[in-house]
This record gives structure tokens, C-alpha cells and sequence, in this order.
């Protein structure tokens, strides 16, 4: 090959390996653009919330008993104060006198 030859050759090549460049940062920029990221990140969190209901479903499918022994449970906990005022008027103490009750 003649000088000349060689220079168009790699002028070409060089030209060739900007064009893959230029492609590439595009591709990148396109990924790191925040409406992108922002779009993939919904996209899995609804996807990995989509499979764990679906696997939650299944497990009180699988084991109704002890699912509802569970909600029995967190009932109990967020409602064991209005609980315990009711069951001390049932028995006939008011709230001061249960109180004292159970600090001694």
C-alpha cells in the first residue's frame, strides 16, 4: 500500500471508531437521563411489589391458620389500649382505679 492508502485507511478506521463512540455515549447518555433512571426504578419497585404480594397471597393460601393467628395479632397490639378500657369498664373499675391497680 501506497502512503496515501494508508492514510485514507485509517483516516476511515478512525472515522469508523467515532461513529462507535459517538453510538455508545448516546446509548449512555439515554440511560443516565434522570426520566430514564426514574422510569426503570418504577418500573422494578412495582415489579418486586407485584411478586411479593403474589408470594404473600400464596403463603395464606398455603397456611390460612396461621395468617389469621398473625392479623389477630397485630389487631391485638395496635388496639390493646381502646381493649383494655373497655374491659375495665366491663368489669366495673374506671380508668383511674385500673391504672393504680396495676402500678403497685
Amino acid at each position: 500500500m501506497s502512503e496515501d492508502a494508508v492514510v485514507v485507511a485509517a483516516r476511515a478506521k478512525a472515522l469508523a471508531a467515532r461513529a462507535r463512540l459517538d453510538s455508545s455515549l448516546a446509548v449512555a447518555r439515554q440511560r443516565l437521563n434522570p426520566k430514564s433512571l426514574a422510569a426503570d426504578a418504577v418500573g422494578s419497585a412495582a415489579d418486586k411489589a407485584s411478586l411479593a404480594a403474589q408470594t404473600g397471597i400464596q403463603a395464606v393460601r398455603d397456611r390460612p391458620a396461621i395468617a389469621a393467628a398473625v392479623a389477630g395479632a397485630v389487631g391485638l397490639a395496635l388496639a390493646h389500649k381502646p381493649l383494655l378500657g373497655w374491659a375495665a369498664s366491663l368489669l366495673g373499675r374506671d380508668d383511674a382505679t385500673a391504672s393504680s391497680d396495676t402500678s403497685s
